[in-house]
């Protein structure tokens, strides 16, 4: 019998090395399991001594911080079924965001990420539509699963006034950039379009070529006009001769994928709606011009503004609301030049961030 229990006692010490320490049999408190070496968690009304397959059939079955895997076993830190970076063939795959070119599901919309085969990304219905991924062959098919744009120019965006054509879609003034905290990392707003920077060390997208004195791409080395042609497997889109999609619809990051090509993406990207109330905007801050900055008075300021970061400045802006303080830096909120103001700048100075540069 001593033999019977060492001979035990011997295989439990191998068998727990060899597991890693993972429980073999579950306590009332712990209801963990072994696996190919690999530690999952089952919910007590799942629980199988071998741990089968129908441990769970949804992560709502797994305890909280555990998802329900493919396999139907309870495990930390899991990829949630329909989350980000799990697995999916069609957008309804996707909890939330889009279905990428890649078959993950990403945040953000299909101008960046992509669609899955046998889907394009379009406009859904109006120009303010959010790009989705729709079934391959529904008109108009954009081609090389980008976006098909509704404008080419500015001109074809006659209403209301001050409108621009951006990345494909007529943008009114009050939806457009104000300053560059509202445009895509290492961009400014230039004319109400987000727009790359630039320098003698920072080139351009393709297609667009850098005005070094204001430090933007906003100038056109190769137009393609009216024409429509481009040399070098290029594609013209707004007028430039840009580098053609990848699969899927997919372009580098700061560009989207529109009729076909990779283009800067012009469009703002906002936090909030009303302007000049606190709207969406945390406490002791206010919505202007669709973001959300920090408010502040004139006495006081210096205490106000100095925590803010690099707005640590206590600037009056005006909008169509009214005028307001609010913490910002001598790099944004200007006030020379408004879009939704009408306020223009003298040629050929362009208004860049609120400034006539």
């Amino acid at each position: 019998m001593n033999m019977k229990r060492a001979v035990s006692f011997t295989l439990f010490g191998l068998s727990a090395i060899v597991l890693g320490g993972c429980p073999i049999y579950p306590s009332d408190r712990d209801h963990r399991v072994c696996i190919g070496g690999e530690c999952y968690d089952c919910p007590e009304s799942y629980y199988s001594d071998a741990c089968h397959p129908w441990t769970c059939n949804s992560t709502s079955d797994c305890p909280a911080g555990h998802s329900c895997t493919s396999e139907r076993r309870c495990k930390a830190g899991t990829t949630p079924p329909g989350g980000e970076n799990a697995a999916c063939t069609k957008p309804s795959d996707c909890a939330s965001g889009n279905c990428g070119a890649d078959n993950k599901c990403h945040a953000g919309d299909c101008s960046t990420t992509g669609c899955p085969s046998s889907f394009v990304c379009k406009l859904s219905g109006t120009d303010k539509g959010v790009p989705q991924c729709v079934p391959s062959g529904s008109a108009p098919d954009a081609g090389n699963g980008g976006i098909a744009s509704t404008c080419k120019k500015d001109a074809d965006c006659p209403t209301p006034a001050g409108s621009r054509c951006l990345t494909g879609r007529c943008v009114a003034p009050q939806d457009q950039c104000a300053d560059a905290t509202q445009c895509p990392a290492g961009g400014q707003c230039v004319q109400g379009a987000c727009t790359p920077s630039c320098s003698t060390n920072k080139p351009c997208p393709t297609g667009y070529g850098c005005d070094l004195g204001k430090g933007v791409c906003t100038t056109n080395p190769t137009p393609c006009g009216t024409s429509g042609t481009c040399g070098g497997g290029k594609v013209c889109v707004q007028e430039h001769c840009v580098d053609t999609c990848g699969a899927g619809g997919t372009c580098s990051t700061g560009l989207k994928c529109v009729d076909s090509g990779c283009t800067p993406d012009q469009q703002p990207v906002f936090t909030c709606g009303a302007d000049g109330v606190q709207d969406t905007c945390q406490q002791g801050s206010i919505c202007l011009r669709h973001s959300c900055y920090i408010g502040c008075s004139a006495s006081g300021a210096a205490d106000q503004c100095k925590n803010a970061d690099t707005f640590n400045q206590c600037k009056a802006v005006t909008t169509g609301s009214g005028t307001f303080n609010v913490c910002g830096s001598t790099g944004n909120l200007g006030t020379d030049c408004d879009p939704t103001q009408g306020k223009n700048c003298t040629s050929p100075a362009v208004c860049i961030d609120g400034y006539c540069k």
